[in-house]
């Protein structure tokens, strides 16, 4: 990967470990997730992934350790995306970090592309990708990154236009890989090990089709003690048991080592509610309510920022403009289904839900991983989780 254009055999899912609702626990009581508990559980959205973790952990030369490589991205769109725009908003609960493409997202109010999920270090390499998956196109790709240097230095072109390629490859409407996967790939949460995740809702609707609201996010924010879980201080436990204390086991850890806490969370909600911009920017914002149930979004230093768009096709097509030289372009118009403002409530509660439970699932399906500082991060402790979840009242 990242050395040419050849594009990889599709990956299968892996996941051998639970997700949060495999032992019980229940984020919000009013609404049920869709068949996967997926973003891909929403009509027409597909999500690919690429990853890659080379180097040798067991070295103790510096210069060794600084070519170890924990990278990727992950990929969220439609088929059709670049033939058929999509209304589209954004929100920020804390801007310390980035989204290139946002400004015309703010200006149009549609996705035009794919999104693109990755490292800090990675957004050039990853903006070009997209660039390549259609070069004749005028473009203006959407990147959002999260911090990689808790396990990642920041080297040159870690992944490239083949990452991106393979990526679009293995995009799927199925069930996705969460954990150590994709753009999640070297990300850390709350003192342990991050990634990617995801969640859906099933929101009911006054003519008895439910609509579904689904959540992907790149997890590398939170401080340790704050992690929360059904509403139970976990982080405090772990951190009162020393689990989330720092450990070296291969290495003297000479390399400065990043504050746990200084990292970023990247949510993109998809929904087939057809929504307007304004409706859209709304729906992203309402992440931030489960980022805050979860024990987050209170870092300077955390760059928490949404996307959300809708899936929902207009009621009329556009007409194309007809490009008259030397004359005035006509104004055309085309027609629109939209929700009721004064019934969005179900679709923000939808949204924080899956948000929340997706932040869980990356924690539950990350494995524990050793980046190029020497530390090792560890993997959230199910059976410990469940014992404190247990004892608090809140699983069975």
């Amino acid at each position: 990967m990242g050395g040419g254009d050849q594009v990889p055999p599709q990956r299968a899912p892996t996941m051998n470990r639970p997700r949060a609702r495999d032992i019980g626990i229940q984020i919000g009581d009013l609404l049920s997730p869709g068949p996967l508990n997926s973003i891909t559980d929403v009509p027409r959205i597909i999500v690919g992934m690429a990853d890659k973790i080379e180097g040798d952990v067991s070295s103790t030369d510096e210069e060794e350790r600084k070519k170890i490589v924990r990278a990727g991205v992950t990929l969220i769109g439609t088929a059709d995306i670049e033939k058929v725009p999509l209304f589209a908003g954004v929100g920020t609960l804390q801007g310390s970090g980035e989204l290139t493409g946002s400004h015309f997202i703010a200006e149009s109010g549609q996705l035009t592309g794919y999104i693109a999920i990755t490292g800090t270090s990675q957004v050039g390499a990853a903006y070009h990708g997209l660039v390549q998956l259609n070069p004749a196109a005028i473009q203006l790709p959407i990147v959002a990154e999260t911090y990689d240097r808790m396990t990642h230095p920041l080297a040159r072109d870690p992944i490239g236009t083949a990452d991106v390629r393979e990526a679009r490859a293995n995009m799927t409407d199925g069930k996705l890989r969460e954990g150590n996967v994709g753009g999640g790939t070297a990300m850390v949460s709350f003192g342990l090990k991050g990634g990617t995740g995801t969640s859906s809702r099933l929101v009911p609707s006054a003519n008895g089709k439910d609509f579904v609201v689904g959540a992907i996010i790149q997890a590398n924010h939170g401080t340790p003690v704050d992690l929360t879980i059904s509403g139970v201080q976990v982080g405090k436990v772990l951190v009162q048991e020393g689990y989330t204390k720092p450990w070296f086991p291969t290495h003297d850890a000479k390399i400065q080592q990043p504050k746990d806490g200084d990292g970023s969370i990247i949510v993109v909600i998809a929904t087939d509610a057809p929504l307007l911009p304004h409706q859209c920017s709304a729906v992203a914002r309402r992440a931030g309510v489960g980022i805050s149930r979860g024990g987050g979004g209170v870092g300077f230093f955390s760059g928490d920022i949404f996307l959300c768009f809708s899936t929902a096709a207009p009621l009329t097509q556009p007409e194309p403009p007809r490009y008259e030289k030397g004359a005035i372009e006509p104004v055309s118009v085309y027609s629109v289904e939209v929700v009721n403002n004064e019934t969005l409530d179900a679709i923000f509660r939808a949204a924080a839900d899956a948000t929340e439970e997706a932040i869980l699932n990356a924690l539950f399906a990350a494995d524990e991983l050793e980046g190029f500082t020497g530390r090792k991060w560890r993997s959230l402790p199910v059976q410990r989780v469940r014992e404190i979840l247990k004892d608090a009242g809140r699983i069975k």
